[in-house]
């Protein structure tokens, strides 16, 4: 493993998960999104003996990730996620990490082996990008870490990529199964229960999701 630094970028919890309003009550999206951040935190704690850094507009957050040992960094988020992993590249340089990974603070599960995927990729590539299922950018392995400009949003897959085509800088899409599943969708929590490693919370959140859809359609009928 090269020179390398984890940043994980994570918004106030107040302000994350925001599409699943139409069926999870504030209280629980909430939550949901703090739970995912702590799943994360603890699953590179565990699995992985580099350092971490992460990146937000909240207090809480980044108290939560000094919690874990985990570098971190206040971003006021005027210029949304792109502008927050600016500020987080030009850390990295500065420490001197050759090689940053990418992995936002809401992925359902996250497994060792997928990671290692993207690690070895990286051995033939400079960019490797590990697609999310609407075609966003879940994963997103650099080296040196500003070897491209940072394009997060719609179809950020294909964005990346096309960076690197122009460039002329090597690239691997992977596409694996699990680090393509972020939470952003009802349906989404019904997918994440049925990956291997059972999550009673988002059983709970799915309860409340359908719970939420049978009551609005109720009301629809009356």
């Amino acid at each position: 493993m090269k020179n390398l630094c984890i940043v994980i970028p994570m918004k106030s919890p107040i302000r994350a998960k925001q599409r699943l309003r139409e069926c999870l009550t504030n209280e629980t999206r909430e939550q949901l999104a703090v739970h995912l951040y702590e799943k994360t935190l603890g699953f590179f704690q565990q699995h992985f003996d580099c350092p971490c850094l992460v990146v937000s507009d909240s207090q809480q957050v980044l108290e939560m990730a000094q919690s874990y040992g985990t570098h971190t960094l206040y971003d006021n988020g005027k210029k949304g996620l792109n502008g927050a992993l600016q500020q987080a590249c030009q850390w990295v340089k500065a420490q001197g990490f050759h090689q940053q990974l990418i992995v936002p603070g809401d992925i359902a599960s996250l497994e060792e082996d997928e990671i290692n995927q993207l690690l070895q990729a990286s051995e033939q590539a400079q960019v490797v990008i590990g697609v999310a299922k609407d075609g966003g950018t879940n994963a997103l392995l650099t080296s040196p870490p500003d070897v491209i400009e940072f394009a997060y949003g719609r179809q950020s897959a294909l964005a990346h990529q096309a960076q690197t085509i122009a460039l002329g800088v090597t690239c691997e899409c992977l596409h694996l199964t699990n680090l393509a599943l972020d939470i952003d969708q009802g349906m989404d929590l019904q997918q994440a229960l049925q990956t291997p490693l059972f999550d009673p919370f988002l059983a709970h959140a799915n309860r409340v999701a359908n719970s939420t859809t049978q009551q609005e359609s109720q009301v629809a009928y009356v």
